[in-house]
């Protein structure tokens, strides 16, 4: 029972393939990270995950139900999604923008004021979303699929470079309630360019080339290798394990 990718392909136009037949899997209790170089089609990849396109070959499985035959309400139970930039038609304030996250569960404030008070936010509640610098708005992204992820534990979170614009303070509490989610039993799925990171937080990657093919999937230490990690950027890459940094990556000179 998972979330899961069979053979699925995407195309944004006729004769190029953005995905190619890529079978993957989102496991309960895990923190997946997604990682490849640029136009691998990471992002791409967690919005067929979410929902929010559709493959145009294989599948995209929720729990073995083909996820397009789940109604949208039933996904949003289950699957909370962060892109990269959200953007709203209309200057909502904070505390109405977390609040979106519980729209399809229940009309209870608890979850709400948990997740703004989680992160910070509770002193920004009345705010215009618009009004935020970025790295605001991507902490009130997450608090509300943290209020719409509250009463479950098996649920799905997918997050697309959730901390790129955080501050150090911010972006490492995001990080930790990433893994507190996945040890609650929520999978985790989140894209990352940071390499390091990506090293020291995961449970499980899944490797992306440029051609929009998972290269490797599975445990992170045996997935996340030099040797992987090189093939997809092109260059030469180092890992290490340094004390009290947990894993290091760095091109190597």
């Amino acid at each position: 029972m998972a979330l899961c990718t069979k053979k699925a392909s995407f195309s944004y136009k006729a004769d190029r393939r953005v995905l190619d037949e890529v079978a993957c899997t989102i496991e309960p209790g895990a923190l997946t990270v997604l990682v490849g170089p640029n136009g691998a089609g990471k992002s791409t990849l967690l919005r067929l995950l979410a929902g929010v396109r559709s493959p145009t070959a294989g599948t995209i499985e929720l729990e073995d139900t083909n996820l397009a035959t789940i109604p949208a309400t039933a996904r949003a139970a289950k699957i909370a999604f962060i892109a990269q930039r959200t953007s709203l038609a209309f200057d909502f304030d904070v505390r109405r923008v977390v609040g979106f996250g519980r729209h399809a569960i229940s009309n209870d404030q608890a979850p709400i004021d948990e997740a703004l008070e989680r992160f910070a936010l509770t002193d920004l509640a009345s705010t215009p979303f618009g009004t935020l610098s970025v790295g605001q708005q991507q902490r009130v992204s997450f608090a509300r699929a943290w209020a719409q992820l509250a009463t479950s534990d098996t649920g799905y979170l997918l997050a697309d470079e959730p901390c790129a614009s955080m501050d150090p303070k911010h972006a490492s509490d995001t990080m930790q309630a990433m893994k507190e989610l996945a040890v609650r039993g929520i999978g985790v799925g989140v894209v990352l360019h940071d390499l390091s990171t990506a090293c020291s937080i995961a449970d499980r990657a899944i490797v992306l080339d440029s051609s929009g093919r998972v290269l490797a999937q599975g445990s992170a230490p045996e997935t996340l290798t030099e040797s992987n990690l090189s093939s997809v950027f092109g260059v030469q890459m180092l890992r290490r394990s340094v004390e009290g940094l947990g894993s290091i990556v760095r091109v190597a000179r």
